[in-house]
C-alpha cells in the first residue's frame, strides 16, 4: 500500500472547494444576474446603478423607465421592462449594460439574449465589445415580435482585454411609448467549456468512512474498509460533490485512481447512477466499477477513452462513462437551467487510493495531460486509429479476438471473429446457484451478431473457473446441474457457431477432478471408465444432444509443441470421431507453447490434421515488450499457423494493454492506442497471403503432386516462407543458392510423409540479392528465385 495518514481540516477543504466552484462558474458563465432573479421588482428610474450586475445608462436627453416585473418571464419568474419617454440623440442614449464581464483575452463565446416587445417590429440594437467602445459583435438591428425571441452573438476577444461589457441600445423615436422587455442574458465561455471540470476527491463532503491521506504531495481518499456488498452500505461511505458545470450537455466521468497492492482485491468503487443524492443501500442506485487493476492511463499523450490496461501501483486516469467495468457505464446530462449538480462516489475495497474525479464533454477527446492540468479536449482523436475493414476480412480464413472490457474497443475494425474472455465461463454466469449474469456475454455475442462474424462460445465445463457451489452436489445433482446450464445457454445463444464443450481436459491441466481447487464433477460424468476418458464422452453425448446444430470443439494448450501431449490428444479425439461427437480441434496457441521450434510445432499440426477435422487456433498470444522481438516472433509463429492446411483460422487472447499476457508484451497496440509493428506487419500480411480455407476433409485427401510455390513475401527482408507439397513420402531437400549457384543454406533434408509443408528462409547474414530455392523430391525437382532486399 502507498499510504501516508494526513490529518485534513475539513472545514478550509469545504471552503476551498466552493471558491474553485465559484471561480470556474464565473469563468464558464461570465454574466451575474442575467435573468433578473437576484433585484427585487420595481422601477429603477431613480437608482440606474441598482440592479446587480447591470448599469442602465441614460444621455443626449432621453427619458425612460427601467424596472424589473414579475410574470411572463422567459427564465425564472422575472425580466426587464423599459419604456422610453422621451428619445435622445443616439441609439445610445438609452442603454442597459451588462457590467464589468470578466473574460479571458483569446478565449472565444457566446452571447444570447431573449427579447420581446409590445409591438411586433420594435427595433433595439444588440451589442457587445470593450470599454474603448469597440464591438466583439452586434445585431444591428434586432427586429422583436410579441413573443420572446433568442438572439445570439458568437465572438472572440481578440484584442487582449480581460473585462468587457454588453450594451443592448434602445433609444428611437418609433420606441417611444412601447414597452420593451428582456431576459436571460448569458455570455458563455466556448473555450473554457472544452476544459474538464476537476473536482479533488478529498474536497467533497467526505464520509467518516474514508482516510484523507498525502503522498508525494497527492492528497487522496481511500474508505478504511472493504465490502462485497454492491453499494455503499451507509453514508459514511460516501462523498457528495456540488460540482457546477460550465455549460450544458452530455458528459463523460473520469477518475483518477491507483489500485494497492492487491490487484483485484483492490480495485473497486461505487458512483451514482446519475446526478443527486443517493440511498446508500440501494443497488439500483449505484455503478458498480470493477476490474481497475488492468485499465487506466499515465503516459501524457495518451487519450482516455477506452478501458486501456495499466496496472497497479500507479496513478492513472480511467473513463468511466465509456466503459463497464463491469456493470453499464452512464454519462451524465446536465440541463441549462441546472449547471450546479450533486454527484456521489462510495468507497468499497480499502486499497483504492482516488485523487480526483473530471467530467469532461462526451463528444471531445481528452488526453492525460488535459485532465492532469485542465486543458482542453478536442474534437478529432488525435491518435490515428485503424477504421478497418478487419485484417482478415479478404481471407477464406478468420483472425478473431476476446471480447472483454480493456479488448473491445474498435473490435469490429481489426477482428471478424469473437469470443468472451471470462463472460462465458460458467463461474462467470452463475456465480450463485440460479442466479445469472449475462451481460457481458450477452455483449460479446450481439457484437458477432451484429457484423456477421463467426462466434465461438468459451466454454461450457472446465476444471477452473467453475460456480464454487458445484462441488457440494452430489453426483446425480451435478449431473442435473450441468444440463442446465447447457440448456441455459443453448436457449440463450441459439446462433454460436463453435461450441468449446471441454477446455484443457488433460491429465494435469485443468481436469474438473477437484484437485488445486479445480470443480469435482469428474466423476459425476463417468470418470475415467473403460476408455480412460469416459467423463468427456459423456460431456460431448450431452452437448450433441443439446446443441444437435452446433460445431462442438475440444480445446486444450501445449499440445503442438509436445508430442507426447499430442498422442494422448489424438487419443481422446479419436474416441469422439467414433461417435461423431467432435467438429473442430482447438489448440489455445498460448506464448508458452509457440516457444518450441517450427519443426515441432508443423509436426504436430500435420498429426492432428490426419484426423480430417478444421483446427483453430484459439488462445494465441506472441510476447515481446520489445517491439523487434515481437516482431520476429509473429513473423516466425503466424505463418506456420495460418498458413496450415487445416488450420482454418486463429483467434488472439488479447491485442491492447490489458490482457491476459500482459505483463509479456503481448499486446498489439500501445496504451495510447498506436500500432506495434507486429500489428503493422499483421495487416500487410493478410493482405497478401494466398491461403485455401478448411472444410472437413477425408484424411485421405492428400496432394496429388509435387509442387514448389513462390515464397512470401517476395522481396523480403529478413524472413521469407516457402512452401511445398508432397503426394507421398520421399527424402526432400530444400537448399538456397545465391546469383552464382553457391549453396548459402539448407532448409530441409529429411524423409517427410505425403503432405503440405512450410519453411523459413532467414536471411539476416545474408547481403540483398537475388537468391534461388530448389526443392528436391524423389525424381521432383524444382527451382524458384526471390530477392532479398536490406
Amino acid at each position: 500500500m502507498y499510504r501516508i495518514t494526513l490529518f485534513r481540516n475539513f472545514i478550509f477543504s469545504s471552503i476551498l472547494f466552493a471558491a474553485l466552484l465559484a471561480n470556474y462558474s464565473l469563468k464558464a458563465q461570465i454574466v451575474t444576474n442575467g435573468s433578473f432573479e437576484e433585484s427585487d421588482t420595481g422601477s429603477y428610474a431613480s437608482n440606474l446603478a441598482g440592479i446587480k450586475g447591470w448599469l442602465m445608462q441614460l444621455s443626449d436627453g432621453a427619458i425612460a423607465d427601467f424596472s424589473i416585473v414579475e410574470g411572463d418571464a422567459q427564465k425564472g419568474n422575472k425580466s426587464l421592462k423599459i419604456v422610453i419617454d422621451t428619445a435622445g440623440t443616439n441609439a445610445w442614449s438609452a442603454q442597459a449594460v451588462g457590467d464589468s464581464l470578466d473574460v479571458i483575452p483569446g478565449h472565444s463565446y457566446t452571447y444570447t439574449i431573449w427579447a420581446k416587445a409590445n409591438v411586433s417590429g420594435t427595433e433595439v440594437n444588440i451589442t457587445v465589445g470593450n470599454y474603448s467602445y469597440s464591438e466583439y459583435g452586434a445585431i444591428r438591428p434586432a427586429s422583436l415580435t410579441t413573443d420572446w425571441q433568442k438572439f445570439t452573438i458568437n465572438f472572440t476577444v481578440g484584442d487582449g482585454q480581460t473585462i468587457i461589457r454588453a450594451p443592448i441600445h434602445f433609444n428611437s423615436a418609433a420606441n417611444v411609448g412601447r414597452e420593451i422587455y428582456i431576459d436571460n442574458l448569458t455570455i458563455k465561455d466556448n473555450t473554457a467549456a472544452l476544459n474538464p471540470i476537476i473536482v479533488e476527491a478529498e474536497s467533497g463532503v467526505v464520509g467518516s468512512g474514508f482516510n484523507l491521506l498525502q503522498q508525494d504531495s497527492v492528497d487522496y481518499v481511500t474508505i478504511q474498509t472493504t465490502s462485497s456488498t454492491y453499494n455503499p452500505e451507509d453514508t459514511s461511505r460516501v462523498i457528495t460533490f456540488d460540482v457546477t458545470f460550465p455549460d450544458s450537455g452530455s458528459y463523460d466521468l473520469f477518475a483518477r485512481i491507483r489500485v494497492g497492492s492487491g490487484n483485484f482485491d483492490d480495485d473497486s468503487f461505487f458512483y451514482g447512477d446519475g446526478f443527486g443524492e443517493k440511498e446508500a443501500t440501494v443497488d439500483t442506485l449505484w455503478i458498480f466499477a470493477n476490474g481497475l487493476a488492468t485499465a487506466g492511463f499515465s503516459a501524457p499523450e495518451e487519450v482516455v477513452r477506452e478501458a486501456g490496461g495499466l496496472g497497479s501501483g500507479v496513478w492513472k486516469w480511467i473513463n468511466l462513462s465509456r466503459n463497464a467495468f463491469p456493470s453499464e457505464s452512464v454519462t451524465f446530462v446536465v440541463d441549462e437551467d441546472s449547471l450546479t449538480q450533486k454527484f456521489q462516489i462510495g468507497g468499497r475495497e480499502d486499497g483504492l487510493d482516488i485523487d480526483k474525479i473530471a467530467f469532461g464533454k462526451s463528444y471531445l477527446f481528452y488526453t492525460v495531460d488535459n485532465l492532469d492540468n485542465g486543458t482542453p479536449g478536442t474534437a478529432v482523436d488525435p491518435t490515428t486509429i485503424w477504421q478497418g475493414p478487419p485484417l482478415a476480412s479478404n481471407q477464406p480464413k478468420f483472425v478473431g479476438n476476446i471480447y472483454s472490457s480493456p479488448q473491445k474497443a474498435n473490435f469490429a475494425s481489426y477482428w471478424n471473429q469473437v469470443i468472451a474472455e471470462n463472460a462465458g465461463k460458467w463461474g462467470s454466469v452463475e456465480g450463485t446457484r440460479d442466479v445469472y449474469n449475462w451481460a457481458e456475454l450477452d455483449a460479446s455475442y450481439k457484437l458477432a451478431q451484429d457484423n456477421g462474424f463467426p462466434y465461438n462460445f468459451h466454454v461450457l465445463l472446465w476444471g477452473a473457473q467453475q460456480p464454487a457451489w458445484i462441488n457440494e452436489l452430489t453426483a446425480d445433482e451435478q449431473l442435473e446441474e450441468i444440463q442446465e446450464w447447457f440448456d441455459s445457454v443453448a436457449v440463450r445463444y441459439p446462433d454460436i457457431d463453435v461450441l468449446q464443450v471441454l477446455n484443457e481436459p488433460l491429465n494435469g491441466h485443468n481436469p474438473p477432478d477437484g484437485q488445486n481447487g479445480r470443480a469435482n464433477y469428474k466423476t459425476a460424468l463417468g470418470g475415467n471408465g473403460t476408455t480412460g476418458w469416459d467423463w468427456i464422452l459423456t460431456a460431448f453425448r450431452m452437448a450433441r444432444a443439446t446443441f444437435p446444430n452446433t460445431k462442438l470443439m475440444l480445446n486444450d494448450f501445449s499440445i503442438i509443441n509436445d508430442y507426447s501431449a499430442t498422442s494422448t490428444y489424438m487419443t481422446i479425439i479419436k474416441l469422439l470421431q467414433k461417435e461423431n461427437l467432435i467438429d473442430v480441434i482447438g489448440e489455445q496457441g498460448h506464448a508458452f507453447t509457440t516457444t518450441a521450434t517450427n519443426t515441432v510445432m508443423r509436426r504436430n499440426l500435420d498429426t492432428l490434421a490426419k484426423t480430417g477435422l478444421p483446427i483453430h487456433i484459439t488462445e494465441l498470444d506472441i510476447d515481446g515488450l520489445d517491439d523487434n522481438t515481437q516482431l520476429t516472433s509473429y513473423k516466425r509463429i503466424f505463418p506456420l499457423l495460418y498458413q496450415h492446411s487445416r488450420v482454418a483460422g486463429i483467434t488472439l487472447w488479447g491485442w491492447r494493454p490489458g490482457l491476459w499476457r500482459n505483463d509479456e508484451g503481448a499486446y498489439l497496440v500501445n496504451q495510447n492506442g498506436t500500432e506495434r509493428p507486429s500489428l503493422v506487419w499483421l495487416r500487410d500480411y493478410l493482405d497478401t497471403v494466398a491461403v485455401s480455407p478448411v472444410g472437413v476433409e477425408d484424411v485421405t485427401d492428400m496432394p496429388t503432386c509435387f509442387s514448389l510455390s513462390n515464397n512470401y513475401p517476395n522481396p523480403f527482408n529478413p524472413e521469407t516462407i516457402i512452401n511445398y507439397s508432397i503426394p507421398s513420402a520421399a527424402k526432400v531437400s530444400l537448399v538456397v543458392y545465391d546469383i552464382l549457384g553457391k549453396e548459402v543454406a539448407t532448409l530441409v533434408n529429411d524423409v517427410k510423409s505425403a503432405g503440405h509443408y512450410s519453411a523459413i528462409f532467414n536471411a539476416h547474414n545474408l547481403a540483398s540479392g537475388v537468391y534461388f530455392y530448389r526443392l528436391n523430391a524423389g525424381d521432383f525437382s524444382s527451382i524458384k528465385k526471390m530477392v532479398l532486399l536490406k
